[in-house]
């Protein structure tokens, strides 16, 4: 952690115990009504979407069905039945499903583009 010395001495123990909680992979966002909603990073919600919404994208549908009948393909289809490219998850192109992705790897403490 940096240095707090810029902090009022009154909300430097919140801003530790906030780092803590980032360190463990918890990130606090503005629910909008006065109040804070806590996210564990990681497990996010918007990464199950795209898995659960895989099958609405005709795309990812065609990669899929092929994806088992060929011997040598960038894709693969992994055990809890998720398409991914050279072990890349697969984004749909649905309802503004790939906006959301953005939104969260860009606030994600540990995000990296590949």
């Amino acid at each position: 952690m940096g240095s707090m010395s810029y902090l009022q001495p009154e909300k430097s123990g919140i801003a530790h115990d906030i780092h803590q909680l980032a360190s463990l992979g918890v990130r606090l966002l503005d629910s909008g009504d006065a109040g804070v909603a806590i996210q564990d990073t990681a497990t996010s919600s918007v990464v199950t979407k795209v898995k659960e919404r895989q099958y609405e994208d005709p795309v990812l549908a065609h990669y899929r069905d092929a994806t088992p009948h060929k011997d040598k393909t960038p894709f693969e289809i992994t055990r809890d039945g998720v398409l991914r490219y050279r072990g890349q998850l697969c984004v749909p192109k649905v309802a503004r499903l790939r906006r959301q992705v953005m939104g969260e790897t860009h606030y994600s403490y540990y995000t990296v583009h590949p």
